[in-house]
């Protein structure tokens, strides 16, 4: 009886899931981008509207954290989850502005093939917050492993590419060569936010499964 009257925890999960789900959206509107530069201006603009969303969600969380008594996890883990995927959708929506306003007339295969990569990185968030939902331990440290790993050579090959311009150089190339070390700087950050998130996530289920 006494159980019956405590308040009921809010579906803090159901929000965590929807939050990653919003993130993973995001991140496939920015593959988008980046598969279809003549579809850039659209593609930046459902972006926006995703982060303004993931904003709203993300104080929801917190608000709801405040007013509860009772947390199906630590409350803690719920405001780590919660953050670090709010810092990766800002990350994304940092590097779709960058996009935007570069205009390039065409994509480095490097960069192209690191958001895809970067992608399948948010679906194996999805898998492993799903199994904490339901307290089954769905770590994915190695294939994430492997994936990050595949990041970082991409990286390494499109900086190394980027810097090694056969043409003359002409303030035309200098300045197109600035704008795509800005966009593989972001790209680094997002790897490192991504992988902040999946180690949150994968301390948790340590911790409750």
């Amino acid at each position: 009886m006494f159980a019956s009257l405590l308040p009921r925890s809010a579906p803090f999960f159901e929000m965590l899931l929807g939050q990653n789900d919003l993130l993973r959206q995001t991140a496939a509107l920015l593959l988008t981008m980046l598969e279809n530069p003549a579809g850039q201006e659209q593609a930046h603009k459902n972006i926006a509207l995703l982060e303004e969303e993931a904003d709203l969600l993300y104080a929801r969380i917190v608000r709801a954290l405040s007013q509860t008594f009772i947390t199906p996890i630590d409350r803690e883990d719920i405001l780590r989850i919660n953050q670090a995927q709010e810092e990766t959708i800002d990350c994304l929506q940092s590097l779709s502005t960058r996009l935007s306003i570069f205009e390039f007339p065409d994509v480095r295969f490097p960069a192209l093939q690191l958001m895809r990569t970067t992608v399948e990185l948010f679906d194996l968030t999805q898998i492993m917050l799903q199994g904490l939902a339901e307290r089954k331990d769905r770590h994915k440290t190695r294939a994430f492993k492997a994936l990050r790993g595949e990041c970082d050579m991409l990286l390494s090959t499109g900086l190394a590419e980027l810097m090694d311009e056969k043409q003359e150089f002409t303030p035309l190339l200098v300045m197109r060569i600035f704008k795509w070390s800005q966009i593989y700087d972001r790209l680094g950050v997002l790897i490192e936010q991504s992988t902040a998130l999946a180690e949150t996530i994968e301390e948790a289920v340590l911790k409750n499964v």
